[in-house]
Parts: C-alpha cells; sequence; structure tokens
C-alpha cells in the first residue's frame, strides 16, 4: 500500500456525498481525541446521535463516540482475545476472521442508520487504531471514504492521566501509546490524513481546524469563522490536565522507542504528512516487533487467556451502567455510601 504523498496547494476540495465521507479520530486514550472530535461538532460534522456521557473529573464535556459502535468494537477486540488495554501485537490476518463478520455488520447497520444523509460524519474511538485494517473493510464495504486525523498527545502526558484513572505503570502506557500510532499509521497510508499537535491546537482551534480542512481537501458544513463563538465556549487550556514538556528520568527501550515515535509524529504535524518517512516508520515497527519477542512467553500466554475475558466483563459493565436498574438503583447506592456501605 503506497504513501498518498499529498500536494494540497492547488487541490480542488471535492463535493462531499452524503454519507460517503468520513473522518477518522486517531488517537491513544487520554491523548486529546475527545476535545478535538468535541470542535468537529462546532463546524458540523455529524458524530451520531448515541454518544457516551462524559465523567466527572475525567471527561466532563463527554467522549463523543458513538456507544453502538464503541461497544461493538469492544465485543470485536473480546473475539479476538483481546481488549482496549492490550499490549500484544496481533497475529497475521487476523482481521479475515470469520467470527468477525457479524460484528461488521452491526457496524455497516449503525452506518446506514445514523449517517446515510450526513454530509461528513466522523468516528472517534481509540479502539478503531488497534482494528483499523478491519475497520477499513468495513468502510469499503459501503463505499465510505476515510481521511484520518491523528490527534498527537505526548507519551508522557497520556500516562500521568492513565496512571491517575486506571494505575498503569509507566512502562504499559508508553507501550499502549506506540501501539495505537504505530498500527494506526501503517494502515493509514494510501489515504488522506493530517497530523495534529493536540497542545497547540487547544491554543488555537481555529487555525487546526483550517489545517484539517486544507490537508484533507474539504469543507466543514460550518465555516471554521461562523464557529468561533461555539469552539471558544467548549474548548479552553484547562482541557490539557498535564503538560507535554515534563520528562521522565527513566530510559528504556520501550520508553526510548514512545519518545522516538513522538518525535516523527510531531514533525509531521509541524511540517505536514509528507514530512514522515515511512522507512523510519517501518524501522520503528520492527523494533516493536524486536520488544514484543523480548517479553516471556508466560506474560504473552497470560495476557492472551485472560484479554477475552477481562473484554466481556468491559462490556458487561458498559451494558450495565446503561440499564434501566443502574439508573434507578443510584439514590439506593447513594444512601448506602452514607451509611458507610459500597455497591
Amino acid at each position: 500500500m503506497g504513501y498518498p504523498g499529498l500536494n494540497t496547494a492547488n487541490m480542488t476540495k471535492p463535493a462531499l456525498a452524503a454519507g460517503k465521507n468520513a473522518l477518522v479520530i486517531i488517537g491513544m486514550h487520554r491523548s486529546g481525541t475527545s476535545a478535538s472530535t468535541g470542535a468537529l461538532q462546532c463546524v458540523g460534522v455529524d458524530l451520531g446521535k448515541k454518544l457516551y456521557t462524559g465523567h466527572k473529573g475525567i471527561n466532563d464535556k463527554g467522549y463523543f463516540e458513538h456507544s453502538d459502535i464503541a461497544d461493538t468494537n469492544d465485543e470485536a477486540l473480546a473475539i479476538l482475545g483481546s481488549s482496549w488495554d492490550d499490549i500484544l501485537l496481533r497475529r497475521d490476518e487476523w482481521w479475515l476472521r470469520k467470527d468477525l463478520i457479524p460484528y461488521a455488520k452491526k457496524i455497516r447497520g449503525y452506518i446506514r442508520r445514523d449517517f446515510s444523509e450526513s454530509a461528513l460524519w466522523a468516528v472517534k474511538d481509540p479502539r478503531v487504531c488497534r482494528l483499523l485494517p478491519w475497520w477499513l473493510r468495513i468502510l469499503d464495504s459501503e463505499g465510505v471514504t476515510p481521511r484520518f486525523i491523528f490527534v498527537i498527545r505526548s507519551p508522557f502526558a497520556v500516562h500521568r492521566s492513565l496512571e491517575r484513572r486506571d494505575g498503569f505503570p509507566i512502562e504499559k502506557s508508553y507501550l499502549l501509546w506506540s501501539l495505537h500510532y504505530l498500527e494506526a499509521e501503517r494502515w493509514s497510508r494510501g489515504h488522506s490524513r493530517v497530523f495534529v499537535d493536540f497542545d497547540h491546537f487547544l491554543e488555537n482551534p481555529a487555525h487546526g481546524l483550517s489545517k484539517v480542512e486544507r490537508v484533507l481537501g474539504i469543507n466543514f458544513p460550518v465555516a471554521v469563522a461562523k464557529a468561533a463563538p461555539c469552539l471558544e465556549k467548549f474548548l479552553s487550556t484547562d482541557l490539557r490536565h498535564h503538560k507535554k514538556d515534563e520528562e521522565i528520568l527513566e530510559r528504556t527501550p520501550t520508553l526510548d522507542h514512545a519518545v522516538s515515535l513522538h518525535r516523527k509524529l510531531i514533525e509531521a504535524a509541524e511540517k505536514g504528512p509528507d514530512s514522515l518517512r515511512i522507512e523510519e516508520m517501518d524501522e520503528l515497527w520492527k523494533e516493536m516487533e524486536k520488544l514484543q519477542k523480548a517479553f516471556p512467553l508466560a506474560l504473552v500466554e497470560h495476557i492472551r487467556s485472560t484479554g477475552a475475558l477481562r473484554g466481556k466483563l468491559h462490556i458487561t459493565m458498559n451494558r450495565l451502567m446503561r440499564s434501566g436498574s443502574w439508573y434507578t438503583g443510584k439514590p439506593v447506592r447513594f444512601l448506602e455510601r452514607l451509611i458507610g456501605r459500597d455497591v
């Protein structure tokens, strides 16, 4: 699959056929994809009606993830014996597995149901980074043209957020960060894509959105200038909970790999996608394969054996928390916590 090598200077922006053009938001969990995708709503990009709500102190303004699609991605990962925080590369051509077909059918149904009349729609779910070859087959079967927005946030900032929310050690955070961007970059070659530095985007979202339009050769349904009041209300620098310029003292192959990858992605954000040298990205892929081969066999087998179980538990909790009984039981659980019980 070749590299797009886009020259946008004299590009004529194509007319967007309803339902056939999708922005795919690429980024690791906690990397600013929620804020970036929320900003897309301000310029008229359709995200669907069934979105995950936010959690206080984590994503107060929302996740901007299509709940049906995100749940189906979780189900697909569970079928693969995986989950959102799986640190392993998967076996070759896993996306051709027949047991994934029912879940692809579900996603195609959601696309037809929710986006068939949309001038421009977007899907934001970090799980897509790890499922991208499968997702490309789904989009192609629906005649949808994907355009990729890579939202880049430093691995250290992402780690600090994951450490706070999930208690992840730094090696796991950095491995996950690298896998999300490595796999997404590898599979998005040949498609229109733009790289966005999240910290710079927060400082000047209008400039960032104009850059997305220019590089991807699209027009947002709502002009960026007209969206300024919405952007000002929605975005603020307090969304950046951890600064990107903090440094770590540890030096390990895993951490060094992520730092090198981050440097190349930020360069692509500053200089444009043509500056990303594919041979260097391939070398980083080989380094990741080498890192993974050094994992103890017992660790690999343990991760694979527990991945499906953890994935299914995550799916069950999502369904439970959105059920009617969960919502009606909230007052009871609140009272029980007040008297010293936790449920």
